[in-house]
């Protein structure tokens, strides 16, 4: 995590924000705040946070899946070892 822990609790995030891609939406507040009335002009910093969270989530869904298919195969070779 790039983001500090004092960094998170001064921006006052959310305890559910404050993850891998914390840093990209300090970025991405901090431009909002810096432009207000044309927000959309943040669009790169958006950009990069929304992609660095579906990136997140892409990460530990397949760690999900490898410690899915490693217990499977771990039960099977137990199964494979009773039976003999």
């Amino acid at each position: 995590m790039i983001a500090t822990e004092e960094q998170m609790q001064s921006a006052k995030l959310p305890l559910e924000a404050r993850g891998y891609c914390a840093h990209k939406l300090l970025e991405y507040q901090s431009c909002r705040a810096d432009v207000w009335p044309w927000a959309a002009k943040c669009h790169h910093e958006r950009h990069n946070y929304l992609n660095c969270e579906y990136e997140d989530y892409i990460l530990r869904l397949k760690e999900y899946e490898r410690e899915k298919r490693l217990l499977h195969r771990k039960k099977r070779i137990e199964e494979k070892k009773i039976v003999e």
